[in-house]
């Protein structure tokens, strides 16, 4: 219950240290002073903190409260952290806006002396605070026990269902490359695309079609009986030949029948616009699991469903994944984490995996969680909890509004016409959230409201809110440390925008395609991740302006403004994602790439609309040695690429996407590739001949090879790989399918071939 008054000491600390403002002489002492009673109380409610628990579970359950002394210094303790928290809030924001320093300092000056007062009393009153009886204590230990035991246990089994957020060619990867298990994936809308287009373009593309046996899109709307839809799904899976068959017979033989065609299919579902649970309970007791990576892709209208679907086996389970990097770099934007490393975020990020309270549902290269997700059993708990220990506020859990005008650090828009009752909400809001399935535009009345009312915001996120222009008044958010919009009209950033939003860390605008960027990037020092359809970066201005060294994170640069110059002044640029016309600026790239020394993974995807005489020269490019991903897409490279990857000393995943070779062959040289753990050959639609030298890829682990239709043999010096456990391979030629059954029930190598029945 104390989280908010924790995270507020740590807030503290950093403005001590000039973090965040620099404080007036006179105002320094009076904060190191409450600095410090904070920090006592703080150390003395650490001997409470079983008696806090208990106390919220009581508060949840509505229950008589066992310590009301407690729940009253807690309740006291709250009140004085949002004052508190306004007076630095209101203090930064004059100093940003240029107002009288000599007003400032008295204003900021009077407040502290009354807050003093107010902490010595809490700090007296917490020593004189006694423990419940000891039996409730011990009672409530043996239960977070035997729950943190479950927790713990189930969070290692393996989730059947995943969620997407990202663009086609990883809902894609979903689809073709996912687990055995019959599998839905869901796409939830967070990200402003017209969901039912978004599914057609994949239901409709002939990769799709290539790898499926059969493809069923149910219409909506769902408004059918269990009978209804089993006929409607035995209509579009089952031939004429059986329907008229079975036209006559009851709904357990039509499941049966249903069930026993479709063992050794591997089909496609889709169901659009999915709104009851009622329609998944049918879907899940009609389709059986037949172990052969069969789909149900289905398009979420209400977010909060996606904790209500089972399968058959009766575990429950999440079908929004979320992709971790949003999460850390919003945690470290409403100061949750001590020292603002996403490397410390991510070791959070494990031990709550590590407690059951997180699933990691996949790893980059076996280690670094990729995606994750709060598992349904933990999910109402969670929110629960903390709604009522007033950390959090949903709409959702207070229909009637009569907690809006109390400060929460993070406040959650589910609906957009929750923004009908801005006026209600308290103007020191910290973070806005808005989460829904649908594609609305904002009404320019309610942004302009959150401009004018909520100047203290450092995270706001509108999610698939669209924005049909640039939005005025942003500029006045000075405070702003994480901003994400939906506006696919916006073509420039502008000096005004990029001045004003000097203290971002994320600027993530994924459906902007931006031509033009004013000079003030330059002077965004504190930007570390940057995230948009496509982005041309102005060339260095020289003066007033340095390297952006905390900036780790582009997608997707234009090749145009990849000079050295540029790139020269992103000295800890880690992750880099390109997208344009790779050959036109193939001079540019091969020779600048060199300059990002801390890169760690680099994303190629070509997009040259005219054939052109010269193509891409790997050769050419000089990569960083640092570098331990590297994904290739539309490249069409004629010749082989592999002497020229080999070398890399610390590439563990080299990913060869569509297109992105057109050659027959390949050959990986004797002590090629030492640290490579993960490879991708996909596409690659000619690939006829595979050589690989003595003691090459000693560390591979994962191997795909999708489409394979043409290759005549595996290199015999893969299955002298002890580490590879994980190989698959698709459409191979019946000698080699045959020769390869002989691998397939060997558990060393994990053998897998596709499509499962031929």
């Amino acid at each position: 219950m104390d989280i908010k008054f924790r995270l507020f000491s740590e807030r503290l600390r950093r403005v001590l240290a000039g973090e965040e403002v620099t404080l007036p002489d006179a105002a320094k002492q009076p904060i190191h002073n409450l600095h410090a009673e904070i920090e006592i109380v703080t150390s003395w409610l650490s001997e409470f903190e079983d008696d806090m628990s208990w106390l919220l579970l009581q508060k949840k359950g509505k229950d008589e409260i066992d310590n009301p002394d407690l729940a009253t210094v807690m309740d006291e303790i709250n009140c004085f952290t949002c004052e508190f928290e306004k007076v630095i809030d209101t203090f930064i924001n004059s100093i940003t806006q240029q107002k009288s320093q000599s007003s400032c300092r008295k204003d900021i000056c009077d407040a502290l002396q009354g807050l003093q007062s107010r902490i010595t009393e809490i700090n007296q009153r917490v020593q004189q605070l006694k423990h419940i009886d000891s039996e409730i204590i011990d009672e409530f230990r043996r239960a977070e026990v035997e729950s943190s035991y479950f927790l713990a246990s189930s969070s290692s089994k393996n989730r059947n269902t995943v969620g997407l957020d990202d663009r086609m060619e990883e809902l894609l990867d979903l689809l073709i490359e996912g687990p055995n298990q019959l599998s839905v994936v869901a796409i939830l809308n967070s990200i402003g695309l017209d969901k039912t287009a978004f599914t057609a373009e994949a239901y409709n593309s002939s990769y799709v079609k290539h790898y499926f046996d059969h493809l069923a899109w149910i219409p909506a709307p769902y408004h059918y009986d269990a009978y209804q839809i089993l006929d409607i799904v035995t209509m579009f899976l089952l031939p004429f030949s059986m329907l008229s068959k079975i036209k006559d017979k009851d709904y357990e033989m039509k499941k049966i029948n249903l069930g026993e065609y479709l063992m050794t299919k591997w089909y496609l579902i889709v169901l659009d616009d999915v709104w009851s649970t009622n329609v998944l309970d049918v879907v899940r007791e009609i389709l059986l699991d037949n172990q052969n990576g069969s789909r149900v892709l289905i398009t979420l209208t209400r977010i909060k469903m996606v904790t209500r679907f089972q399968f058959e086996n009766g575990e429950s389970v999440r079908l929004d994944l979320v992709p971790t990097g949003g999460p850390l770099r919003l945690w470290i934007a409403e100061g949750f984490i001590p020292d603002n490393s996403e490397a410390t975020a991510e070791k959070y990020l494990e031990q709550l995996i590590n407690r059951g309270f997180v699933d990691a549902r996949k790893r980059r290269a076996g280690v670094t969680i990729n995606t994750c997700s709060v598992p349904g059993r933990c999910h109402p708990v969670l929110l629960a909890v903390a709604f009522k220990a007033e950390f959090i506020f949903f709409s959702f859990m207070d229909p009637e509004g009569k907690l809006r005008k109390n400060v929460k650090p993070i406040n959650v828009f589910e609906k957009h016409s929750d923004f009908a009752y801005l006026d209600d909400y308290d103007s020191h809001l910290h973070s806005l959230l808005h989460f829904t399935s649908k594609s609305d535009y904002l009404d320019p009345i309610n942004w302009d409201k959150i401009c004018k009312m909520f100047k203290l915001l450092r995270v706001l996120d509108l999610g698939s809110l669209v924005l049909i222009q640039y939005p005025s008044g942003i500029e006045n958010l000075f405070l702003l440390q994480y901003l994400k919009l939906n506006i696919p009209s916006l073509k420039s950033l502008s000096a005004p925008l990029l001045s004003n939003l000097l203290n971002l860390y994320t600027l993530d605008m994924p459906f902007s395609y931006i031509d033009h960027t004013a000079d003030e990037f330059w002077k965004m020092s504190k930007l570390r991740h940057l995230n948009f359809g496509s982005i041309t970066l102005p060339a260095h201005p020289g003066k007033y302006c340095g390297s952006l060294e905390n900036l780790n994170f582009i997608s997707a640069l234009h090749p145009c403004c990849c000079s050295e110059d540029i790139l020269g002044r992103l000295p800890n640029l880690q992750n880099l994602q390109m997208r344009g016309d790779l050959i036109f600026y193939q001079s540019l790239l091969s020779k600048s790439l060199c300059r990002l020394s801390s890169l760690e993974s680099l994303k190629l995807a070509n997009e040259s609309k005219m054939p052109r005489l010269s193509k891409i020269v790997l050769a050419e490019y000089l990569f960083p040695h640092s570098l331990t991903h590297l994904s290739f897409s539309d490249t069409d490279l004629m010749d082989d690429p592999m002497p020229a990857l080999e070398k890399l000393p610390l590439l563990q995943v080299l990913k060869l996407k569509q297109n992105s070779y057109s050659g027959r062959k390949l050959t990986c040289g004797s002590y090629g590739f030492p640290n490579l753990k993960v490879l991708h050959l996909k596409s690659i639609l000619w690939l006829e001949e595979w050589t690989v030298g003595i003691a090459a890829m000693p560390k591979l682990e994962y191997l795909i090879i999708n489409p394979c239709a043409y290759l005549k043999k595996i290199p015999e010096q893969l299955w002298c790989i002890r580490r590879l456990n994980n190989f698959e391979c698709w459409w191979p030629q019946p000698e080699l399918r045959q020769k390869l059954r002989e691998f397939e029930d060997k558990e060393q190598h994990g053998v897998r071939l596709y499509p499962y029945e031929i």
